[in-house]
């Protein structure tokens, strides 16, 4: 598979992956302020722009004008979930974006969606994904997990990726952020800032 499409796969199987495995989320009151993410670099060729999810009014910054996706995703015999995903291309043939996925009333772990995504991508690929440095938090009251994702390919032929997954009343929410493993550094950058800019419906306006 082309290296450009490989990547935007990743953006787009994000949702059918990990909600395949089944299960639901458990739900969390407050936005995790921006502080708990490192904030990136400016990049001043870069024109950031926010984008929000109309139906769950949930935003982010993105590095460019997202080019959104809807998705209907089967998770049980009968019954599927709604996912918008929002991406950006990045240099390199990169991608960035989040996914909001409507999970109401679902009750499974962040580490179990995980595992999912990266089974079900795996079975897919012919260049297998780990993660790495997994982090599991709460943030003002809000499920949060951190990972580092990396290819089995050494050295920097190989795919270099960061994902973060935070659980919102009735909805989860994806961060992530994929490209050459020899550009790991902008891309942290880059997952970084989105990560701080995501804002929720009950979020306090940043000063």
């Amino acid at each position: 598979m082309p290296r450009r499409t490989l990547i935007h796969s990743l953006l787009a199987l994000s949702t059918a992956a990990a909600l395949s495995a089944g299960g639901v989320l458990q739900a969390a009151a407050a936005a995790p302020p921006a502080s708990a993410v490192a904030p990136a670099a400016p990049t001043p060729s870069t024109q950031w722009v926010r984008t929000q999810d109309a139906p769950s009014r949930i935003s982010a910054e993105l590095p460019g004008r997202a080019k959104p996706e809807e998705t209907s995703v089967p998770v049980d015999e009968g019954e599927a979930v709604a996912a918008r995903t929002y991406r950006v291309d990045l240099p390199d043939g990169g991608g960035a974006g989040f996914t909001v996925h409507d999970v109401p009333g679902w009750r499974n772990t962040l580490r179990e969606f995980l595992d999912g995504f990266l089974e079900s991508y795996n079975a897919l690929s012919d260049e297998p994904l780990d993660a790495k440095d997994i982090k599991e938090a709460t943030l003002e009251g809000r499920q949060v997990l951190d990972a580092r994702l990396v290819s089995e390919v050494p050295g920097p032929d190989g795919i270099a990726g960061f994902i973060r997954l935070i659980a919102e009343g009735d909805h989860l929410v994806q961060i992530i952020t994929f490209g050459p493993a020899a550009d790991a550094n902008p891309l942290g950058r880059t997952q970084a800032r989105m990560a701080a800019s995501l804002r929720f419906p009950t979020s306090p306006t940043p000063d």
